[in-house]
């Protein structure tokens, strides 16, 4: 999907093609992307600095405000931290396992870099006429399956997904579920099969773990928890997934940047 960098004994970079992506996206996110993807390669530390805002536009051939643009997107997604006179360095991740996520774009809900996702339940079709409703289904059956999220080998997402019938479908027909622990997202699978996510609509709310979680979650019952609803949409307003994740406090951190309407582009 994007460039790959490889180093170069003078310097430590170089490019082997152009900034790639999707096309409909403003080059400072598809840059910001790329960064990020190599963050969670491990491509950074605290001794290794991220390249200069000079040393990218030269790579990708961007102007300065681009560069700086998607710097400033890394920096409030909680990636990475700017020293002055040093460079930019990935934000370390707390030890204990602690998955810290930031959402300002849709981007951002379908990519969950660095945690691996597992089916805990297969697909199946259920009679369940309040999701179909809110999927705006004809019928009352609705495809259902249960999935859990891993950081650095500790559980801390269970989330319970709803999809229309004929998605639910196509993807045991693609084989895009995944069949042990794998990166990527279900959401992000669903929307290259039906239209990419155009709208998502969420609810946070506060919870204790039950007993029945608390087991695949690797924590006690009756532990707080954060429990997030979504319903995400296409670009023709249909419904295509309704999940419920409900979140271990303990090793789950969710950030939200809030931007005045109309500061920065779509």
């Amino acid at each position: 999907m994007f460039t790959k960098i490889s180093a170069s004994a003078k310097n430590g970079w170089h490019v082997t093609e152009g900034l790639e992506g999707d096309a409909g996206l403003p080059g400072y996110r598809r840059l910001a992307a790329l960064l990020a993807e190599e963050i969670a390669a491990g491509m950074y530390s605290a001794d290794t600095p991220l390249p200069t805002d000079t040393e990218l536009m030269e790579k990708y051939g961007l102007g300065r405000q681009t560069v700086r643009r998607a710097f400033q997107e890394l920096v409030a997604d909680g990636a990475v931290y700017r020293v002055r006179g040093r460079g930019t360095f990935p934000t370390e991740r707390p030890t204990s396992g602690r998955m810290v996520r930031s959402t300002g774009s849709l981007e951002h809900l379908e990519q969950w870099s660095g945690t691996q996702i597992e089916v805990l339940s297969s697909l199946e079709l259920r009679r369940d006429p309040h999701s179909a409703q809110r999927l705006e289904l004809d019928g009352p059956a609705v495809a259902r399956l249960t999935v859990r999220r891993w950081v650095d080998d500790e559980p801390f997402a269970v989330t319970d997904i709803v999809l229309p019938p004929d998605v639910g479908a196509q993807l045991v027909a693609e084989d895009r579920l995944p069949s042990g622990r794998e990166p990527g997202t279900v959401i992000a699978a669903v929307g290259e099969m039906v239209g990419p996510v155009a709208q998502a609509e969420e609810i946070i709310t506060a919870i204790l773990i039950p007993e029945d979680l608390a087991e695949k979650l690797h924590t006690a019952a009756g532990r707080p928890a954060l429990r997030i609803e979504r319903t995400y949409r296409n670009a023709d307003g249909r419904p295509i997934e309704i999940s419920s994740t409900v979140h271990a406090s303990e090793r789950y951190e969710h950030r939200q940047s809030i931007r005045r309407a109309g500061q920065h582009g779509p």
